[in-house]
């Protein structure tokens, strides 16, 4: 019967965005028809080509005008890199990875709507389809009207069940696209999320889609970055540990120190600006908070809490997030205090060896504030595949812990050891003196699989050498310890009647099975 509309049957998204090679159907057939395209396929190095025209390309769907302002400020395809290389690091779901997930996922929507919407004389990225496809991803439902009527178009609509803008939307998101006279399909204003009927309602669920992707704490540290964080460090002291990974990064274990006196001074002042003489750079949390953030006065929670951001220098390397399970943490036990009074966090994550920026925040939730600074970090190559030490590290606390495994699995734990890394190298008479490190690459028994090492540990202490510099001579007896089995090992002495001076400490370990050695060296004061 002429004029009515016959609605095929809605099928579910295992059917409606099956693989290309799968059946095609007449319902599908609407939406990823297969047909010869004169857009040749375009892979991710080109879209993010780092030229004025890379914000014309599927970026716009992402671009806020903030980052489209700063980006077509910019005048040198250096600065474009490495406008794309925080642009895409400040999306990325999982920072721990050398993936970007959220980029990964977004440039394979790109190139699935180039395959899928092919009846248009543009690629299919820049289809309407093509859009809320990539913003939205694929619909739980589809559904296409096929009307023999000259004045009424035909239309698909998509139907997402799980809403694309997170729990917050309590509502069925339902988008039309109607056949225009060119036969383009476009976006129709007269179905979408109730309440939101209008073309807001398609930009509320592009931004309601935006900030899901952007966890609260990688947020917050966008502020950190974007606020240019002095590198003043002003009440905080850091320590980082470098470990070899067996994937092939470095391993590295990043202990912040807080000396939570001096925060007081702190102004609510943005991040990274603070006032004169006011302390180091803080923000008001609630700034942050205001869009139910959780982000405010401490209740049933610690009082500080820290995250951090590691930054390539070169567009090639990843950025990672120190933050939710993977944050800078105090003890399984309660806060951490050392003995110079610093409160101390500490995260570790495998992490491609380069130079880097960390981006440090500390959140106050009893004041409501935030207090971040920032420092150059060179994470070192450890992948030579030889026996050798790590960097020796000197400890406040030391003590065994049983039944623990060789990795890094909670903060202060290494291995079979709970640590304290000291924030600088002075000691005084009288103090325990503590240091720890790891062995790589030992040969194992072929019975239990264990190393097996001597350890030898020699003081020297500086003298003058009569030209004006100095000189280290053997301090007494070497410590020596043997058939030891474990690879990450330390120890600790009283430094009792030590006069002030400049020490240095050799660890010699030796590996038995194969009868290779290595030795590194830590200088350290007794003040």
């Amino acid at each position: 019967m002429r004029g009515a509309p016959a609605v095929l049957a809605v099928l579910a998204l295992a059917l409606a965005f099956a693989p290309a090679e799968a059946p095609a159907s007449d319902v599908r057939a609407g939406m990823d028809e297969k047909r010869p395209t004169p857009h040749a396929a375009r892979g991710i190095t080109d879209y993010d080509a780092p030229t004025a025209l890379w914000r014309e390309g599927p970026v716009r769907y992402l671009l806020t005008k903030d980052e489209d302002d700063a980006f077509r400020a910019l005048t040198t395809d250096e600065d474009r890199a490495a406008f794309i290389h925080r642009f895409w690091a400040s999306r990325d779901p999982v920072g721990s990875t050398p993936e970007n997930e959220y980029r990964a996922i977004f440039y394979a929507r790109v190139a699935d709507a180039n395959r899928r919407f092919t009846d248009s004389t543009k690629p299919g990225w820049k289809t309407d389809r093509g859009k809320i496809f990539i913003l939205l991803g694929p619909p739980d439902d589809l559904e296409q009207q096929l009307v023999r009527d000259d004045f009424v178009p035909d239309s698909i609509v998509w139907t997402y069940r799980n809403p694309p803008g997170g729990e917050r939307i309590d509502a069925l998101p339902v988008v039309r696209f109607t056949k225009d006279a060119t036969g383009e399909y476009r976006l129709s204003n007269d179905v979408f999320l109730h309440g939101f009927e209008t073309a807001t309602g398609i930009a509320f669920q592009i931004q309601a889609m935006q900030i899901k992707s952007l966890p609260e704490q990688k947020k917050l540290l966008d502020t950190i970055i974007g606020a240019r964080a002095l590198f003043d460090a002003g009440p905080f002291r850091t320590h980082r540990d470098f470990f070899r990974s067996g994937d092939g990064n470095t391993f590295a274990i990043f202990t912040l120190g807080v000396k939570t006196g001096l925060l007081g001074g702190a102004s609510g002042s943005q991040a990274g600006s603070p006032a004169a003489g006011q302390g180091p750079p803080s923000a008001r949390v609630a700034a942050q908070g205001d869009s139910g953030s959780g982000i405010g006065p401490a209740t049933g929670r610690d009082r500080f809490e820290v995250v951090a951001r590691l930054v390539g220098a070169l567009p090639d390397l990843p950025s990672y997030d120190f933050a939710q399970p993977n944050g800078l943490r105090g003890g399984d036990h309660g806060p951490v205090l050392d003995p110079a009074g610093y409160l101390l966090f500490q995260g570790g994550l495998p992490v491609r060896p380069g130079t880097y920026t960390a981006y440090y925040g500390l959140i106050d939730h009893d004041s409501e504030q935030i207090h971040s600074f920032k420092e150059a970090v060179d994470i070192p190559d450890l992948r030579t595949p030889r026996f050798m030490l790590s960097r020796i590290t000197l400890a406040s606390r030391l003590e065994r812990v049983e039944g623990r495994s060789a990795a890094y699995t909670a903060p202060f734990v290494l291995g079979n050891l709970r640590v304290l890394p000291r924030s600088d190298d002075a000691f005084h008479n009288g103090d325990e003196f503590a240091f720890y490190y790891q062995i790589y690459g030992p040969d194992t028994d072929p019975i239990d699989g264990r190393p097996d090492l001597d350890l030898e540990y020699r003081f020297f202490v500086a003298q003058n050498d009569g030209t004006g510099g100095l000189k280290f001579v053997p301090l007494g007896k070497p410590i020596r310890l043997t058939r030891q089995r474990n690879q990450v090992q330390g120890y600790t002495l009283p430094l009792k009647d030590w006069p002030p001076a400049i020490y240095r400490l050799r660890v010699q370990v030796t590996d038995n099975l194969s009868d290779q050695r290595s030795t590194e060296e830590v200088s350290f004061r007794v003040l």
